[in-house]
């Protein structure tokens, strides 16, 4: 293999310029001869609508260690004429088998009568891959399924039953129109020859769509994790004893909000499952524009099992390892004065004080804030990008008593104010003593918050003002520390 070049601007630890780097969709991540492989949907630059957003080939990167990228280009090319992926190569999976990589993807083309068709490639070097002549390999049963959605193939080999399975998204010939939506089951001895079973994999009758769907055995369980884009768009996960279910719906099932969306995930060598997911662009590249498809890949994750059994998120210790200096920082109270430590006593009241970051540079930065409570009644939080009376900007508040945590905006200041329905909306353990850690990863525009190193909250912002980070307390006791990280370069 050729030695490929460094690529700044598909690294996910960099910044992306959107006048010039199309935005950045699904992931498919794949673990395979000691590297990190990525390989994701790549739309053109300047594009903001359908169908010229969504004509993407698949680009691929790889890394040695989840920080240092090389681009090997684009992996899958869009097709010609009548190619059935003429009009976008789409979300898949790769499987190794004896030395040969076999790609199954989504082949795109509108005009068909069957606009989404599942497509084969191969490749036995990583680098270059090879369409079926066959293509398209795998349609949709019409007396069984919508015609229209056929898309997102999820491949692995099935060890009780020997055989490949292939999970596919799809909806429903049948039933109320938002509910059609049905995760099918195609089985094959050989990769080539597939045949759709009857009865769907998963069909919860309560969603329209289920997307990027991938299933994994993690913590004695197996693991079914997809993303919905219509009511509580987020990436989810189901949870079951068997392949053959039934799928539970876990008391957390969310790793994020909205704004994370399409995460896929691989094992590695220390049987880790890392997760890459992207975060929307906006129109116009403005605060209160349209939330589009496509954007930036956000952070690798590390996806674990917590308390109780439950899958939770952290950063991948490469990741953190990277940042290279570290200093505390200051806490400027509402006097003026200003200390390491900022105890916040308003038994009853509020109080909020600001944490002297200083200029921010555009790359990586992490913010880590420690929240030490002696007795919490209200909440703590973090007031982003705010102004001086808090009716700007991004509050990320933590409610003691019910554990939700949240990101959204502020009220205005007028009487008729309600307060925004947050961006991003998580749980963890509800305290009114003990640590809270809130980590806050900075890039460019691109804000990924990850709250006792178990649940993230990610989200873009386009103020037009500089950072600024205010910590606050309604109704109790709490000593807030503060320390930026950077990464040097």
């Amino acid at each position: 293999m050729s030695q490929p070049k460094v690529a700044v601007s598909m690294n996910p630890l960099h910044v992306r310029d959107p006048e010039v780097d199309g935005p950045q969709g699904d992931a498919i991540p794949f673990f395979y001869d000691g590297k990190y492989h990525l390989f994701y949907l790549e739309a053109p630059a300047l594009k903001y609508d359908q169908p010229d957003r969504g004509r993407t080939p698949w680009r691929h990167i790889v890394s040695d260690n989840l920080v240092d990228w090389h681009d090997l280009g684009i992996a899958l090319p869009l097709g010609t004429g009548d190619d059935p992926d003429v009009d976008g190569i789409w979300t898949g999976s790769i499987i190794a088998v004896d030395g040969v990589l076999h790609v199954f993807y989504t082949g795109g083309r509108r005009a068909a009568s069957i606009p989404q068709t599942i497509c084969h490639a191969t490749s036995t070097d990583g680098v270059v891959f090879k369409k079926s002549p066959s293509n398209p390999i795998h349609f949709p049963r019409s007396d069984w399924f919508e015609q229209r959605d056929w898309r997102d193939p999820f491949v692995f080999w099935n060890k009780e039953h020997k055989q490949y399975w292939m999970l596919v998204t799809a909806r429903a010939r049948e039933g109320p129109l938002g509910r059609r939506g049905v995760i099918a089951l195609s089985t094959s001895d050989d990769l080539v020859t597939w045949t759709t079973v009857r009865e769907p994999f998963y069909a919860p009758g309560s969603t329209y769509s289920m997307e990027c769907p991938e299933v994994f055995r993690l913590g004695g369980k197996w693991r079914l994790v997809f993303s919905r884009f219509t009511e509580h768009a987020a990436t989810v996960y189901r949870e079951a004893e068997d392949l053959s279910g039934p799928w539970r719906t876990p008391k957390y099932p969310a790793f994020d909000g909205a704004h994370w969306y399409a995460a896929k995930s691989l094992e590695d060598a220390q049987g880790r499952r890392i997760a890459f997911g992207w975060v929307h662009d906006r129109r116009g590249f403005t605060e209160g524009g349209e939330w589009l498809w496509g954007g930036d890949m956000c952070l690798p994750r590390e996806i674990f099992v917590g308390e109780d059994d439950r899958l939770c998120v952290r950063m991948p210790s490469e990741v953190d390892d990277q940042f290279m200096s570290e200093r505390p920082l200051l806490i400027r109270q509402a006097s003026g004065s200003t200390t390491a430590e900022w105890e916040a006593n308003v038994a009853g009241g509020f109080s909020v004080a600001q944490i002297e970051t200083g200029a921010l540079p555009c790359a990586l930065t992490r913010l880590s804030v420690e929240a030490d409570i002696q007795d919490l009644a209200g909440g703590v939080g973090l007031a982003l990008y705010s102004n001086p009376g808090l009716t700007e900007g991004l509050l990320l508040f933590f409610d003691a008593s019910t554990g939700a945590v949240s990101l959204g905006g502020p009220t205005g200041g007028q009487e008729d104010d309600r307060l925004p329905v947050p961006a991003v909306t998580n749980r963890i353990r509800g305290r009114s003593h003990g640590k809270l850690q809130i980590d806050l990863y900075l890039r460019g525009d691109v804000l990924e918050i990850f709250v006792d190193r178990q649940v993230a909250l990610s989200y873009r912002q386009y103020f037009d003002r500089p950072f600024t980070a205010k910590p606050y307390v309604e109704d109790g006791v709490v000593t807030f520390t503060a320390k930026l990280a950077t990464r040097g370069d």
